[in-house]
């Protein structure tokens, strides 16, 4: 699989297109009939995402990038027979749902270039006296989606789908809840901790009140993956029956 990834959450409240970023994936698909399958994929993804896309985001100025891996296995069910000797249908609609594990990391870059782990320095006051425990960095999935598929050869079968992932955290995009004490932030840990955790302030922009919201804590982050399917099939036991 090759294709296209992106997110939305509290750096994306709805989906920017250029924001997308690249995403590959290898799979086994084993057919238990006409109509339904299994599938096991592991799969890469990138997201992004930036205030500077949406002007009632751009005071708060963050931004991130990370990288998912994924495995997961998924339920197919096609709307039309489909197989090796179904020879009047050689396309189907189908859509699949299932559950993943994966692994992200959200990452900035600071003024001078480098690039560095955002959880690492507690930009919403984990690691002061009194914050939130650290979020963790492999969380579960559920995945819902639809695709078409077609043969373009016995053993060959092209596909198009897109698969929603909802997840279980709010950090994808290292964004939930309130700013922390910049003042505390700086004297605990730096002031490259205070300047991750409210970045408007390389601007020369003002420090955002301690407690004032910095992500919304009630809603979960989203990704998504769109990609283009090639298959193999296995035909070493034909004539087969599904």
């Amino acid at each position: 699989m090759v294709g296209a990834s992106n997110y939305f959450g509290d750096i994306a409240p709805e989906i920017v297109p250029k924001e997308s970023q690249l995403a590959l994936g290898i799979f086994y698909k084993y057919h238990h009939s006409k109509f339904f399958s299994s599938r096991y994929q592991f799969t890469y993804a990138k997201i992004s995402g930036d205030d500077q896309n949406f002007r009632a985001n751009q005071y708060r100025s963050i931004k991130f990038e990370s990288n998912i891996f994924e495995i997961g296995y998924f339920t197919e069910f096609n709307f039309k027979p489909f197989g090796i000797n179904v020879l009047e249908n050689n396309s189907t609609p189908f859509v699949f749902a299932g559950f993943n594990m994966f692994l992200f990391n959200p990452t900035a870059k600071l003024p001078g270039g480098d690039k560095v782990d955002l959880r690492d320095f507690g930009t919403e006051g984990q690691k002061l006296d009194g914050g939130e425990k650290q979020y963790s960095m492999i969380q579960p999935a559920i995945t819902l989606g639809l695709g078409y598929k077609f043969n373009i050869h016995r053993k060959t079968v092209v596909g198009l789908e897109i698969g929603f992932r909802k997840t279980f955290t709010d950090y994808l995009d290292d964004t939930k809840g309130k700013y922390p004490d910049y003042n505390a932030m700086n004297a605990a840990q730096g002031s490259t901790a205070g300047d991750l955790s409210q970045p408007q302030t390389v601007k020369d922009q003002p420090v955002i009140a301690t407690g004032t919201m910095r992500g919304d804590s009630h809603l979960n982050d989203w990704y998504f993956i769109i990609g283009i399917t090639i298959s193999l099939r296995d035909v070493t036991k034909d004539p087969c029956t599904f």
